[in-house]
């Protein structure tokens, strides 16, 4: 095994012995070396694939699970390289891993040497503070603004504002300067792609419900979602049903904004996307959040399509 580096310190491994390894089911001893790992006094068991890497995220969570009870440690798997679509599906279904000296998800690292952070963090963005980390990111760089001017540039008003940005401040996803005119100013550290990165476990999909329909008639314009979005972003062919993201609250706010042709929670020529926040664009969502809805579908061309989407952005 070639050196590690975490944050710019040398990851100790050991090979683990057959002793080590009493338990361990021969498929998963014949498939990697099980090395015993240390960072800043704190143990795992890192595998690394003898042949060909697997990335397939659901093998990797249900052979961590088998393990972690039979080593008495935190299972991490080393990987040579992962597709920005793959990293993100590990994340989401828990699955620690190292890619080579590039990239690392360790929570378990970060609890431990954070013991003392008040349980009640948050662990997720607020949606108005998603909709402004992706503005921000999307349509117009508001470093450098006070409260007031977002409030100017979006659709909330100053105090939804300011407990979002409260809630970037608390996930160190931003921070805050007061000027010397005591106006508190907000700026997103990094590149763009960077700032995603960092936030991207933070994010949710906006998509609360979905409703079905035979037509929706409206005289204000409406948002395509969904695939057909994504058709627009990408090579995919668009989708027979044609898909709405719309920023109403409930079933009962949809039908009293809107003239709803058959609603039903199962088929339609229609699809409605009630979502948490306001789509940051007019004709079609934007790319971020259209990731953030379709990340986790299971089709081979939509997670092809979402990577080449979100690398032209960068």
């Amino acid at each position: 095994m070639n050196e590690i580096k975490l944050i710019g310190k040398t990851l100790d491994t050991m090979l683990m012995t057959k002793n080590d390894l009493k338990g361990v089911p021969v498929d998963a001893r014949t498939t990697y070396r099980f090395y015993r790992a240390s960072f800043n006094g704190l143990y795992f068991c890192l595998l690394e694939s003898i042949e060909e890497e697997n990335h397939a995220s659901i093998d990797n969570l249900k052979l961590s699970e088998r393990l972690k009870n039979i080593v008495s440690l935190p299972i991490v798997f080393l990987f040579n390289s992962l597709q920005f679509v793959e990293r993100n599906r590990l994340i989401d279904r828990g699955v620690y891993f190292i890619v080579s000296d590039k990239y690392a998800y360790l929570p378990f690292l970060v609890i431990n040497s954070k013991s003392n952070t008040s349980s009640h963090s948050p662990k997720k963005l607020s949606s108005v503070a998603q909709y402004i980390l992706l503005y921000h990111l999307q349509k117009y760089n508001l470093n450098g603004l006070s409260m007031t001017e977002i409030e100017n540039k979006t659709p909330f008003k100053y105090v939804t504002i300011s407990r979002a940005v409260k809630n970037l401040l608390e996930l160190q996803l931003c921070k805050t300067i007061t000027d010397k005119d005591r106006v508190k100013r907000i700026y997103f550290e990094g590149a763009a792609k960077e700032i995603w990165d960092r936030s991207l476990r933070y994010l949710q999909s906006p998509v609360r419900h979905k409703v079905y329909c035979d037509n929706i008639i409206s005289d204000k314009p409406l948002t395509m979602g969904n695939v057909n979005a994504l058709a627009k972003y990408s090579s995919l062919n668009p989708d027979g049903t044609t898909t709405y993201a719309l920023n109403v609250r409930s079933i009962k706010e949809l039908q009293e904004k809107y003239n709803i042709i058959g609603p039903n929670d199962t088929d339609g020529t229609i699809c409605i996307e009630l979502w948490n926040y306001p789509p940051l664009n007019q004709d079609y969502v934007d790319p971020l959040s259209l990731y953030l809805s379709l990340k986790d579908d299971k089709d081979p061309r939509i997670e092809k399509e979402l990577e080449t989407m979100i690398n032209k952005l960068w």
